[in-house]
């Protein structure tokens, strides 16, 4: 009925199957609001409130895709910057800017979009019931409080632009946005059309172009923050590192970090200062530890499914019943 506050998401030709059966059906998708990107869905049989966008609308979709373009900047942008502070107020404010603008619009955004609630499996167009469900969440905040230009509030406030390494570490929370990376891919890995071989080793590409990246930017900002700049790792190495050009110091940066995470370690560039020192051990440790966590949860033994790709993740209930029909 229009005047309803839940819509189906489900056509009348599914509705018909007996409601345990579509319990268990879409158990292993409800995490998500949004279906594979394989799935098609007639929306002829909708009727949303006014003003309401249905979460696998094809425009609201690219949306998000482009969304996920922008986080792709968002985690180069927020380490870069704050290894390298000048950059942050020069050439890449106005970039941010135009980026956080975009991130804005999309919690306005969030606002209307309808939301498929889990116990009954219907969606919810009521915008006080959407509204409520976002702000009382811990999205709401975090995507605020990465959207805020903290930067550009206080220039505005107190007619100077400050540099300080508060604003940097407050850039960080920008790399909340990387959640929609995730859930890209989870998509993917669902979706038929793709290959999941080919999708999990994008993902280990980016994950690994990620790690690379920030380790880099935060080795660099050890050294440009110790007190004596010739006793830290590239000051051995490049004199007077903080004022040469800063693409020659993102380079050394990111050699250290490639020959350090692919345990190379040619030996020119070393830990020098006991900071550093802690800072590789750290890294090394954490390096390891989800390559043993990957290893563990494919081990295909403990894996009651028959589709070894699923063993990532726990098997539910509706996996295996499909393995049995296999």
């Amino acid at each position: 009925m229009p005047g309803s506050e839940t819509r189906s998401p489900l056509p009348s030709l599914f509705r018909r199957r007996s409601s345990g059966d579509i319990t268990k059906n879409l158990a292993s998708v409800s995490s998500s609001l949004l279906p594979a990107f394989g799935t098609v869905v007639d929306d002829g049989y909708l009727h949303l409130k006014k003003y309401v966008i249905a979460p696998y609308d094809r425009r609201y979709r690219w949306w998000q895709t482009f969304l996920v373009v922008l986080v792709v900047y968002s985690a180069w942008a927020s380490p870069f910057e704050l290894a390298f502070k000048k950059t942050a107020t020069g050439g890449l404010l106005p970039v941010d800017l135009v980026v956080d603008a975009f991130f804005a619009a999309d919690i306005v955004l969030t606002f209307f979009v309808a939301y498929l609630d889990k116990t009954t499996y219907l969606l919810v167009d009521d915008h006080k019931k959407i509204a409520a469900r976002y702000i009382t969440r811990l999205f709401f905040p975090m995507d605020v409080a990465s959207t805020l230009p903290f930067q550009t509030i206080y220039s505005l406030i107190t007619g100077e632009m400050h540099d300080g390494e508060t604003f940097g570490f407050l850039n960080l929370l920008r790399l909340w946005r990387l959640r929609r990376v995730t859930e890209l891919y989870k998509r993917l890995e669902k979706d038929t059309r793709f290959s999941y071989f080919y999708t999990r080793l994008l993902k280990l590409i980016s994950v690994t172009l990620f790690a690379v990246h920030s380790a880099g930017c935060f080795y660099y900002w050890l050294a440009a923050h110790h007190d004596t700049a010739s006793n830290t790792w590239i000051g051995a190495q490049v004199e007077d590192f903080k004022h040469r050009s800063i693409w020659l110091g993102y380079t050394y940066s990111i050699y250290w970090s490639i020959v350090t995470l692919t345990t190379v370690g040619y030996g020119d560039l070393h830990a020098v200062n006991t900071g550093e020192k802690i800072f590789n051990m750290s890294l090394h440790a954490i390096q390891h530890w989800p390559h043993s966590l990957y290893n563990r949860k494919h081990d295909k033994s403990h894996c009651p499914c028959c589709r070894p790709y699923f063993c990532y993740e726990e098997c539910d209930q509706s996996d295996i019943k499909i393995c049995e029909q296999e």
